[in-house]
């Protein structure tokens, strides 16, 4: 290869990217504008890379969070409030044991729901009172469901004034009543809320169950254990 053809080879474009130098003042120009272009493009893309990866990071923290909130807390943190609720519903069913007799169902559901909502109005303006309306965290989907729970409950209410009023044992429809709520609940949480239960839970279920149907067919009266 000769002298011009050497500085031919050295002053093309193509032998910039190559092993050897670019003799042209033009194409040099013109090479260093191009790999100052790439580097403030990189530049800009680690950028972005780095102003989302937080975001990315958060995300993911907080699917993880909304995973380990299906899983129970410590039964030690819940227990008290549950049992305690459930004395209220015994005392509820008792309660209207004892008034089915002696009032029509419709007209005692709606006693019970009104002495309800008044006992909740006075709680909620308690709160109010010390905390402010700021804090009564609510919106449409929460509204929906609250009115949709009121309706479940206020069925519930008369349909125990009915069962209670036709002479059932209370040691036998309170039972049922609780019980039946527990399969339901299990069986609606499973298939609507898709939450889930061990081999344990599900036997204790199961258990229930046979409860329920052991308590339902029970004669009573005649040979019957009174306390």
């Amino acid at each position: 290869m000769g002298p011009q053809q050497l500085r031919a080879a050295t002053a093309s474009p193509s032998a910039g990217f190559g092993r050897f130098g670019i003799s042209s003042p033009a194409i040099t120009h013109s090479y260093r504008v191009l790999q100052r272009g790439l580097l403030n493009d990189a530049n800009d893309i680690a950028s972005l890379v780095g102003e989302k990866a937080p975001l990315i990071g958060s995300n993911a923290v907080n699917t993880l969070k909304s995973t380990d909130s299906m899983a129970s807390p410590p039964i030690r943190t819940w227990i008290g409030p549950a049992l305690f609720c459930a004395l209220m519903y015994a005392l509820y069913n008792i309660f209207i044991k004892k008034g089915s007799a002696s009032i029509h169902p419709v007209l005692g559901g709606v006693i019970l729901q009104f002495v309800a909502a008044i006992l909740g109005c006075f709680l909620l303006s308690i709160l109010v009172f010390r905390e402010g309306w700021e804090d009564m965290n609510y919106d449409n989907e929460g509204i929906m469901w609250a009115v949709w729970a009121g309706v479940a409950v206020g069925a519930a209410e008369i349909l125990s004034f009915v069962v209670s009023g036709m002479g059932v044992q209370s040691m036998q429809s309170i039972p049922i009543i609780i019980g039946g709520s527990v399969l339901f609940g299990t069986i609606l949480g499973y298939t609507v809320l898709h939450e889930a239960l061990t081999y344990r839970g599900w036997l204790g279920v199961g258990l229930i169950a046979v409860g329920i149907a052991m308590v339902g067919t029970d004669p009573g009266g005649a040979g019957g254990i009174h306390g």
